[in-house]
């Protein structure tokens, strides 16, 4: 199994270095039965499709949980008797909904206005005593904001009901956040409308979008934008022993856990250019999609740097481009919109940050 949040160790081989261990990925999907007055439930039959589906590397398991207190932790418990997944996607069915919704969070309260399956009615109270109000969903917004940005059929949403589409939410963040082990799991609560609505066709294309999206690395990386005393910038070659040899980057590497990007970049510098740096503010940022992974690239200014300060210990090369030689080399995928744009519009002034 690939644990999404750790399988990025090591340097950014992209832009900057970084190394993955690809391996099988494992999503758990759930929906749920009928429920109330309603004939069907369109999660079901999702659950139905999915199962339909070649994913390649993506190993999917389906669990349709009962609409009961039971059903609302059966995820949390798997989880704290020890089964592990990479991707949580809790599937439900609103019947006020237009769009399929992204939940963002999940409520530390019971409001239910009709029972559940099992006859119970919780009108009020707390899901769980001594916890926090809310939950927020612990995805990256990132891929699955570029991956949806043109799709009208998709909407967030920060309210999820208070019934047991938001209890289950609750129970599944609320164990993860508690044990540190799990932390890394993805979780997602998504409504789903009416097949009158939006017909099933277009839904289990999308959901299959979001486990793929889901399932896929997402990476940041920090960038350092590096002047000489002429305002041209440092670009540096990636050497013949790593890969994407002979490729120019900025110099820089991934963010590890629990660092801000200043941090990182300042541990980068150290252990690619000998340089003790403190990275001021943050200059643009850069989201870019390879075949096997999303890419956050920030490049933060670090001024004007004398080039005798400067010892390549990890690159074969370096040079300093001007305005009219960004293009001159051949850089990273992640890195080139940035060059290209200030091809155009000119290379920013390091006093400006």
């Amino acid at each position: 199994m690939m644990n999404i949040a750790i399988i990025c160790m090591g340097k950014h081989q992209l832009s900057p270095t970084y190394a993955i261990i690809m391996d099988v990925t494992s999503v758990l999907i759930t929906g749920y039965p009928k429920f109330s007055n309603f004939e069907y439930n369109i999660s079901e039959k999702i659950l139905l499709l999915l199962k339909e589906i070649d994913f390649g590397k993506i190993k999917i398991s389906t669990e349709l949980l009962s609409v009961d207190e039971f059903g609302s932790k059966f995820t949390a418990n798997k989880i704290k008797s020890g089964e592990t997944f990479d991707v949580i996607i809790h599937l439900g069915f609103s019947s006020k909904s237009t769009k399929i919704r992204f939940e963002k969070y999940a409520y530390n309260e019971y409001k239910m206005t009709k029972p559940d399956n099992s006859g119970r009615c919780m009108s009020n109270g707390k899901i769980i005593d001594n916890q926090k109000r809310r939950h927020q969903t612990n995805i990256d917004f990132s891929p699955l904001n570029y991956e949806f940005e043109k799709e009208s059929h998709i909407e967030w949403s920060e309210d999820p009901g208070r019934y047991i589409c938001n209890e289950t939410y609750f129970n599944t963040l609320s164990t993860i956040s508690e044990k540190s082990r799990n932390s890394d799991v993805k979780v997602l609560f998504v409504h789903l409308p009416s097949e009158s609505i939006l017909d099933i066709s277009k839904q289990i294309k999308i959901i299959t979008r979001l486990i793929k999206c889901m399932a896929k690395p997402f990476v940041e990386v920090v960038g350092g934008l590096i002047f000489d005393g002429k305002n041209r910038i440092l670009s540096c070659r990636r050497p013949k022993e790593k890969s994407w040899a002979s490729w120019w980057e900025f110099p820089g590497g991934k963010i590890e856990f629990r660092e801000t990007p200043q941090i990182a970049l300042s541990r980068e510098l150290k252990e690619e250019l000998s340089l003790n740096v403190t990275p001021s503010k943050i200059i643009t940022e850069q989201f870019f999609n390879y075949e096997d992974k999303y890419v956050k690239l920030i490049l933060l200014n670090c001024g004007i740097i004398e080039e005798d300060r400067i010892k390549l210990l990890e690159h074969d090369e370096m040079k300093w481009l001007s305005k009219e030689e960004l293009l001159d080399v051949n850089w990273l995928p992640a890195d080139l919109p940035i060059v290209e744009k200030w091809f155009i519009e000119g290379i920013p002034n390091p006093h400006q940050y």
